[in-house]
């Protein structure tokens, strides 16, 4: 059997700082592995450093967001014939160092999406306290939903089988964080999660402002729900 194609897709907006080394850590430590960045409108000089990197880059017409950046990354993939998708961020805060043990995890047995997951190795939630108890609830209404807990729902660090990839990109999404899990989870795709290290994040911004952190569990709550009651529908239809 041949070996799987691999595609890794960078969603970037505003990282003129971090894009250059982000791009080389994944070239050092996955350099048979293809990349693609998805720039979704960055109005500072992110583009033109992909572009003098030589880098496949995707240009987004106006700024969608990171779950459309993220949708157009995987409809690529798809598109091009790839096996396996990861997601990766261009904030600095993933290490390339963690990518292929993440994809070795998902061909070693029968997953859809393996999680590159904070805590699933037991280590304590960290972050203002909002911030844990949103990770903590997350995590609890996953596994009442789905009947598993995932630990760290919150992770853009994901390897995913392009069948998988097919469910996520017929739904409607916002982060593909919790509500991701859910429809994939219902719709009997197999999660795991793999134990990875983030970086903190050392420039530009959070795409979570001081309103987002009321409005993003608002947000999240209610396309889980949404997903949760989509994919039990489309079971009652088989």
């Amino acid at each position: 059997m041949n070996d799987p194609r691999v595609l890794v897709v960078i969603p970037a907006y505003n990282e003129e700082q971090t894009i250059a080394s982000v791009i080389d850590s994944v070239r050092r430590f996955a350099p048979d592995y293809d990349r693609v960045i998805v720039n979704d409108r960055a109005r500072d000089a992110t583009g033109e450093i992909v572009d003098a990197l030589g880098e496949k880059q995707l240009r987004l017409p106006c700024n969608l967001g990171y779950g459309h950046a993220l949708q157009t990354g995987l409809k690529y993939g798809l598109l091009r014939g790839y096996d396996v998708v990861v997601s990766f961020d261009a904030d600095g805060q993933h290490r390339a160092e963690d990518i292929r043990p993440l994809v070795e995890a998902l061909l070693a047995g029968d997953a859809g999406v393996v999680i590159g997951s904070r805590y699933c190795d037991g280590r304590p939630y960290e972050g203002p306290a909002g911030r844990r108890a949103g990770q903590i609830l997350f995590s609890y209404l996953t596994g009442l939903l789905i009947g598993r807990r995932i630990r760290d729902t919150t992770s853009g660090f994901k390897a995913m089988r392009a069948w998988a990839c097919s469910t996520i990109i017929g739904g409607v999404f916002m982060d593909f964080h919790t509500e991701t899990i859910v429809r994939l989870s219902l719709n009997g795709c197999n999660i795991i999660e793999h134990p990875i290290t983030m970086r903190e994040r050392l420039h530009g911004r959070s795409m979570h402002s001081k309103i987002s952190f009321v409005a993003y569990p608002l947000q999240t709550l209610l396309l889980t729900v949404v997903a949760a009651l989509d994919a039990l529908l489309l079971r009652r239809t088989r």
